[in-house]
């Protein structure tokens, strides 16, 4: 049971898979909280199967096995409840009965032992029964409104073996599932890497928008025809880089927007789409009305460094992105 739930954490904390399934938020909360729940319950399960049976009775064996079988019957829901956040395949009721008695079994120990040993609105045969525990064992005596007795013995540790197999083999539909999701996101997305959004160098293009600004700070009166002509080719050097810059990002997100991805990762990806932009369209208007521009060259010397900065990043988001498509892991 640990292994899988150890999977299933590690998938969908998986960058694109996560992303994903994050984009349905009910069933992505409905899938959360079942994993813990499922997770804690196990933990339960777990310190009932670490204690010396023998000494059960002397440390409130009622409380001990109320406590288990309300633990195994939160994890069969648990399952059942991360079968449904994925919608795969959801044996329950009659179902449950048919294709995994062992759990079946488990249920029916459950409500007649300890959620419902005496009659209720909701228990039509109107049954009364009796537990009696004995060490690893429960004996669970059941008594019907017209006389008839029927009794029956049960090893607890064999059950609990059982819930397990049967749990993990329904939780590894639910681990395929999820791989599969994946494999064919990755698939149809691989070939096309986001690196290749943006200019193979661009600390090239934003060193020519730096020196573009150094040429029209030292902008002077008795410049030569050819300085002024080498200004002004720097100036739309400067401007093209800044306008293939904008372009390289609005790329970049239109292919993020384009494979659906969602979550906390991509939301930081497109601030800094954001952030990058800003700084490149104040400079694009610079380059463009340099007589009338309202900003100064500090001004824009800040939007530069500011600009690189964040595009420097969106290139190792981008990188990163590529490294998590092309892994099989």
């Amino acid at each position: 049971m640990k292994s899988c739930i150890s999977k299933i954490r590690k998938l969908i904390n998986k960058p694109i898979l996560k992303s994903l399934l994050s984009e349905d938020h009910r069933n992505w909360n409905l899938m959360c909280g079942s994993l813990d729940t499922l997770e804690s319950a196990q933990l339960a399960i777990d310190s009932y199967s670490c204690l010396n049976k023998d000494n059960i009775k002397d440390i409130g064996k009622h409380l001990i096995i109320y406590g288990l079988f309300q633990a195994l019957y939160v994890q069969q829901d648990s399952v059942l409840n991360l079968c449904k956040s994925m919608g795969t395949t959801l044996p329950k009721g009659e179902d449950i009965k048919n294709k995994y008695p062992e759990l079946y079994e488990i249920r029916q120990l459950r409500n007649k032992g300890i959620g419902h040993p005496t009659p209720n609105e909701r228990d039509k045969t109107k049954n009364t029964h009796s537990m009696l525990i004995d060490n690893d064992s429960i004996e669970l005596f059941s008594y019907t409104e017209t006389g008839e007795f029927s009794f029956a013995k049960y090893k607890i540790s064999e059950r609990i073996e059982k819930q397990n197999q049967s749990l993990c083999e329904i939780l590894q539909k639910v681990i395929d599932k999820m791989a599969s999701i994946e494999k064919k996101h990755k698939d149809k997305y691989k070939q096309n890497k986001l690196r290749e959004c943006f200019p193979d160098d661009s600390q090239y293009c934003i060193g020519k928008i730096f020196e573009a600004i150094n040429l029209i700070d030292d902008q002077g009166q008795r410049e030569t025809a050819s300085q002024r002509i080498g200004r002004k080719d720097g100036i739309s050097l400067a401007l093209s880089n800044t306008k293939n810059l904008i372009e390289a990002i609005e790329k970049f997100d239109g292919e993020i927007k384009k494979r659906g991805l969602q979550g906390d990762d991509v939301v930081f990806v497109r601030l800094e789409i954001e952030y990058s932009k800003y700084p490149l369209e104040k400079l694009k208007k610079y380059f463009s009305s340099e007589s009338k521009s309202s900003i100064n060259s500090q001004d824009a010397r800040a939007y530069a460094d500011s600009a690189r900065e964040h595009i420097l990043d969106l290139i190792k988001h981008a990188e990163n992105l590529d490294g998590e498509y092309m892994s099989t892991a």
